[in-house]
C-alpha cells in the first residue's frame, strides 16, 4: 500500500522526480536494498551509481541539456551529476556537444555547472579526454578556453594540452588553477612545482605534493620551502601553511646531500611559528645558536633597543615594518624556545668550557652593542634549562661553573624569570593554598644546600627562587582565609 501511494504521488516533472538522487553523497537505498545480507559499503556505492545513471538517462532523454540545468539549478550535487553523465553519453560527439553547451552558460549557476564539467572528464578515458578536450574548444575565445581547461583534471597531459596555446593562456591558468592532490609521478610533481613556482603560488604547489616530499629534488625541495615562507600572491585564507606538513617536509629534507646545517636553521626560524610543538622541532636552529654568540645578539637586537639609542649596523636594520612585525615576533618566539646549552655534545653532555667561553663572548657583544643588562637576562633564562646531574641534583655542574665564575646579578634575574616561565600555569584545587609552593620552596632549598658549598653563587640563586615560593605559599594560604571569610 505504501508503494502504491508512493507511485501515485510521484511527480510527474523527470527532474523533480530524481533530484533526491543528487541532493548529497548519501542515498537512502530501498529496504530491499539494505536488508540484502550481502550488501556493503563497495555494493551500496555501486547501487547508489546505478540509480544516479539510470535517472540521468531518463532525465537526459526527456529534456537534454535543459533537464542538467534546471538539476544543477536546484543546488544538486555536481560532481554526481558530472559523473552520471559521463555513464550515458558514450560517444565523442556527444561528449564535445555537452561541453560545449556548458561553456556557453553563465550567471548564478556557471560555478554549479563548472564542478560538473570536473566530475565529468575525470570519468572520461585518459586518451579520449584530450581528443574531447581539443574538439570542445576549437575556435572558441580566451575565456573560454581558460575555463575548460581549469575545469580538466589537474595532470601532465592537461599541461600538455595547454601548451599548444599561447602564452598568456598558460600563465592565465597557473595563475588561477586549483591543485587537486593526487598520486603525482615524480616527472609530474616537478613539473607542477616549476610551474606554480614560475607563477609565485609556492603554497598552492606545497598544497598540492606536500605527501610527496620525500621524492622532490632536494634543489627543488629547498626552493619551495623558501618560496612557501617568503612568497604570498594567493588571497588570503587560501592554501594556509598546516603545521604537520611543514614538520614532514623538513624532515625529508634534513640530513640530505646538498643540505647545509646554516640552511635547515634558516628555514626552522622562518616556519618557527609552525614548528611550535610539533615533531621537527628547531634542532639545527638551536645548534647554529648555540655555537654562533653573534646570531644571539643579532636575534636580541631585533627585540630589545641599544640602551644609549644609538645606531645598529645597517645590515641589522630592516625597513620594511610588516617584515619587522613578523620578524620580531619569530625572534621572539626563539628566544623562548631555545632548549639546547651551549656547549652540548652529541652526546648530551656539556662541556664547561665551551659554554664559559659562549657566555663570554656573548656579553662582550651585548655590551658592544649596549643590551648588556637584557643579554646577562636572557642568557640566564637560557641556563635555566639546563638538565640535572645523574643523582636529580640540579643544574648540571656545567652550568653551576660557568655561572660562580661570571656571578652577574643580571644573570641571575633572568634565571629566576626562566624558572617560573617553564611552570607556566597550574591547575589548582578551590581551598588547597600553598601546598604545591611549598613543596618547591622544599625542593629548591635541597638544590641550594646541595649546591652551596662548591657554589656558593648558584646556592644563593636557588635559595633566592626557594624563597619566592615561600612568598607564593603564604600569598595562597591568606587568599584562601579571605575567601573563606567572604562566604560566610
Amino acid at each position: 500500500r505504501a508503494r502504491a501511494a508512493y507511485a501515485k504521488l510521484e511527480p510527474r516533472d523527470i527532474v523533480v522526480r530524481h533530484a533526491r538522487l543528487f541532493a548529497g553523497n548519501w542515498i537512502d537505498l530501498a529496504v530491499e536494498d539494505i536488508e540484502d545480507e550481502n550488501m556493503n559499503y563497495d555494493r551500496s556505492t555501486e547501487r547508489m551509481q546505478q540509480l544516479r545513471t539510470q535517472a540521468m538517462g531518463e532525465i537526459w532523454v526527456d529534456q537534454g541539456f535543459e533537464g542538467v540545468t534546471t538539476l544543477l539549478s536546484g543546488n544538486s550535487m555536481a560532481g554526481a551529476v558530472g559523473s552520471s553523465l559521463a555513464q550515458i553519453l558514450v560517444d565523442m560527439r556527444a561528449h564535445v556537444d555537452f561541453l560545449r553547451q556548458c561553456l556557453s552558460t553563465a550567471g548564478d549557476i556557471e560555478k554549479q555547472m563548472d564542478g560538473c564539467i570536473s566530475s565529468f572528464l575525470l570519468f572520461v578515458d585518459d586518451e579520449k579526454c584530450q581528443e574531447v578536450l581539443s574538439a570542445a574548444i576549437e575556435d572558441a575565445d580566451t575565456d573560454r578556453i581558460i575555463r575548460l581547461f581549469l575545469c580538466a583534471p589537474f595532470r601532465r597531459d592537461t599541461w600538455g594540452l595547454l601548451d599548444r596555446y599561447g602564452k598568456a593562456i598558460r600563465e592565465r591558468y597557473w595563475r588561477t588553477v586549483s591543485p587537486s592532490w593526487n598520486r603525482y609521478s615524480d616527472t609530474e610533481l616537478a613539473e607542477l612545482i616549476d610551474r606554480l613556482l614560475a607563477a609565485k603560488r609556492p603554497r598552492a604547489a606545497f598544497d598540492a605534493v606536500h605527501l610527496g616530499a620525500s621524492r622532490i629534488e632536494t634543489s627543488r625541495l629547498k626552493r619551495l620551502l623558501f618560496d612557501v615562507s617568503t612568497v604570498d600572491a594567493e588571497s588570503e585564507g587560501y592554501y594556509r601553511l598546516d603545521p604537520y606538513r611543514i614538520s614532514k617536509a623538513l624532515d625529508s629534507l634534513d640530513g640530505r646531500p646538498g643540505v647545509t646545517a646554516d640552511e635547515m636553521a634558516w628555514l626552522e626560524f622562518m616556519y618557527i611559528k609552525e614548528l611550535d610543538r610539533s615533531e621537527h622541532g628547531i634542532p639545527n636552529l638551536e645548534r647554529h645558536i648555540a655555537g654562533s654568540p653573534l646570531s644571539f645578539v643579532q636575534a636580541l637586537a631585533i627585540v630589545d633597543k641599544r640602551n644609549d639609542g644609538g645606531e645598529d649596523p645597517p645590515e641589522w636594520k630592516i625597513k620594511d615594518p610588516k617584515r619587522g612585525a613578523e620578524l620580531t615576533s619569530a625572534v621572539h618566539r626563539l628566544l623562548a624556545r631555545i632548549n639546547r646549552i651551549p656547549g652540548t655534545g652529541e652526546d648530551g653532555k656539556i662541556d664547561a668550557e665551551t659554554l664559559f667561553a659562549w657566555i663570554t663572548e656573548t656579553r662582550r657583544l651585548c655590551a658592544e652593542y649596549e643590551r648588556a643588562k637584557i643579554g646577562d637576562r636572557y642568557i640566564g633564562q637560557l641556563l635555566a634549562k639546563a638538565p640535572a646531574e645523574e643523582d636529580d641534583s640540579w643544574p648540571c655542574l656545567p652550568v653551576c661553573e660557568a655561572m660562580e665564575r661570571i656571578g652577574s646579578h643580571e644573570i641571575r634575574v633572568g634565571f629566576n624569570m626562566g624558572v617560573r616561565r617553564q611552570r607556566g600555569a597550574t591547575p589548582r584545587v578551590v581551598g588547597e593554598g600553598g601546598a604545591q609552593e611549598r613543596a618547591l620552596a622544599a625542593k629548591y632549598r635541597s638544590w641550594a644546600k646541595r649546591r652551596a658549598i662548591d657554589y656558593p653563587y648558584v646556592g644563593s640563586v636557588l635559595e633566592g627562587i626557594a624563597a619566592s615560593y615561600e612568598w607564593d605559599a603564604r600569598w595562597h594560604d591568606d587568599k584562601v582565609k579571605i575567601d573563606q571569610r567572604l562566604e560566610r
